[in-house]
């Protein structure tokens, strides 16, 4: 047999083996045990344009959000974890001016507005948040109690940066899957979310992320605001834990500041990385 011909027969047996096994039907869930422990390391690029009395103005956000997750208990379906920031890192740049944030480094704990912005990230630093969610995904319960009264950072513990919402069948390549993700306790936020399965290996899985968001309150401010989101995120098939995501966000709010309606735009960029650490 010549080189050739061996080249392309490797060729065509792979090419079978890797089509039967994408038209594989898989299963997919959280698959974890008391004691792991992960580390979500989340960097965000953000810029929120306001418009208000014909100027528009816009404030440049980069952000770095790395959480701790370890694995306290599984009973059943559910599991029970704690979660703990355990740094945030921040700069923003509005109206000519630049505030720096680094829950690592106290220089930055005094700057101006950056000292209002330390008081409230560092009572979050290192405090735990219990979260509970199923095999599949479903939010049990999110106390983050212990941290603050503003879900704004929390979100992120939940979002589709994080954690995916698995199907309770089996899936194949091509297949779409829908859920409504549970705000939280006294958010009027609501998120619909569509995900697909890209593609699977033996290790890993593929998701793309469609996603659409709407609330007419938060924290007690009136606020009309819609928004989508897409994006693609890979993970760990033995575990179902996130390996890596990219996230794209654009939101379009009207806030209400006494009676005077003022237009906002958000767009975010978000990349997380996870690491099992034990």
């Amino acid at each position: 047999m010549t080189n050739q011909l061996k080249i392309f027969t490797l060729f065509v047996f792979l090419f079978s083996i890797t089509g039967s096994f994408a038209q594989k039907s898989v299963n997919l869930e959280y698959n974890v045990v008391p004691g792991d422990k992960y580390e979500f390391i989340t960097d965000v690029d953000q810029d929120i344009t306001f418009e208000a009395m014909g100027n528009t103005t816009t404030l440049e956000q980069v952000m770095t959000f790395k959480m701790i997750s370890a694995v306290k208990k599984v009973e059943g379906d559910n599991i029970d974890s704690e979660i703990k920031f355990d740094r945030i890192k921040m700069n923003q740049k509005i109206f000519g001016m630049e505030v720096n944030y680094d829950s690592e480094d106290s220089s930055t704990f005094n700057s101006g507005m950056g000292s209002k912005i330390a008081a409230e990230m560092n009572r979050i630093i290192g405090k735990p948040v219990e979260f509970v969610m199923d095999n599949k995904g479903n939010i049990k319960k999110l106390d983050i109690s212990s941290i603050t009264e503003n879900s704004d950072l929390s979100n992120n513990l939940t979002s589709g940066n994080t954690y995916a919402v698995f199907p309770d069948h089996k899936v194949k390549v091509g297949d779409s899957w829908e859920t409504d993700i549970e705000p939280l306790e006294n958010s009027e936020m609501l998120v619909h979310m569509k995900y697909t399965l890209m593609k699977v290996t033996r290790k890993q899985a593929v998701i793309g992320i469609e996603g659409t968001l709407e609330g007419n309150e938060i924290q007690g401010e009136e606020i009309n605001l819609n928004g989508t989101t897409v994006g693609e995120m890979i993970v760990d098939r033995s575990t179902g834990m996130l390996i890596t995501s990219t996230i794209d966000m654009e939101i379009a709010m009207d806030i209400d500041q006494a009676g005077v309606k003022i237009p906002a735009t958000i767009l975010t960029t978000s990349i997380t990385n996870t690491s099992k650490l034990n």
